[in-house]
């Protein structure tokens, strides 16, 4: 009974000064509903794609917002359609397109929004210059420039150009790069219709696995998993490989994203820790008066 009662604790609206606790503090869900949307209207959106348009319009009807606030929720939503429209004209090479949304509440009850995006201008249709990767010589650069499923000529699309980049970031990581970074920087020539694309390199530095520790599990499952992994310590710490080894843990340990990868720079290593132990139980310190802890007698 008692333990019950502790744990009941938990939740009264106690003073915080009366109270030291060893656990994170219960979690206040908001009800929430089907964001209001009556319309979302595209406007001026002459070579944007219709199916493209209610891909968007999906997205949007599919959220989910707190009834409080609606004005302010809506407008955040509006923004957010805005956004993706920019971002579907820039796949299309227009990179310049120019786009705005807006939240209108409509008189009904409850209360609905209309979501109105226009397209102010859309700009020309840029298509790929050159591709340079600067400061990056651990690979070959026409290795480099495979990593982008474009080609100079083509529509300079920014999901392709995403692509390339993290592309790029699993090769580095196959190697050990693990600090591995790329600015892209686009310079566009108006008159021609051309963007030049320039990844700016940092490498950083190589690294080998040193050791791996294992928290939680008991002897047996832990010296499993060490068995399992495909990296070893002494190798080349390649990211997609070390990844793929949690795909053996199956069944042995709660949750394979508790990793905590601690590198040594200077000297190339990282030692990586795999933390399985279940969260620490509520436990509330209270020095209130005793007869909250008493069990009722009604």
């Amino acid at each position: 009974m008692l333990k019950s009662l502790l744990c009941f604790v938990c939740f009264l609206p106690l003073p915080g000064a009366l109270l030291g606790q060893s656990c994170v503090p219960a979690v206040q869900f908001e009800p929430t509903i089907k964001a209001p949307i009556h319309n979302v209207t595209f406007t001026n959106d002459a070579v944007f794609p219709p199916e493209k348009e209610a891909e968007i319009a999906q997205a949007l009807r599919d959220k989910t917002v707190a009834p409080g606030s609606l004005d302010k929720t809506m407008s955040s939503i509006a923004e957010e359609a805005a956004e993706r429209a920019r971002a579907a004209y820039q796949d299309l090479g227009y990179f310049k397109a120019r786009v705005d949304g807006k939240a209108v509440s409509v008189a009904t009850r409850p209360p609905q929004y209309d979501i109105m995006i226009q397209i102010r201008s859309v700009g020309k249709q840029y298509r790929l210059g050159d591709l340079n990767i600067l400061h990056a010589p651990s690979f070959p650069t026409q290795q480099l420039r495979d990593q982008f499923p474009i080609q100079r000529g083509e529509i300079f699309s920014r999901e392709k150009i995403a692509v390339g980049l993290e592309a790029l970031r699993r090769l580095y990581g196959s190697e050990g790069y693990l600090n591995y970074t790329s600015v892209p920087e686009t310079e566009f020539d108006n008159e021609n219709a051309i963007a030049n694309l320039t990844m700016d390199t940092d490498e950083g530095t190589q690294f080998h696995l040193r050791g791996v520790e294992v928290l939680g599990v008991d002897t047996e499952t832990k010296d499993r998993m060490l068995s399992e992994l495909d990296l070893k310590p002494g190798d080349l710490f390649n990211s997609e490989v070390w990844e793929r080894s949690f795909q053996k843990f199956d069944g042995l340990a709660r949750d394979p994203k508790t990793v905590d990868r601690k590198l040594d720079e200077q000297n190339g290593l990282v030692d990586v820790v795999l933390d399985f132990r279940q969260p620490r139980p509520c436990r509330v310190l209270y020095s209130g008066p005793p007869s909250l802890l008493r069990p009722s007698t009604k």
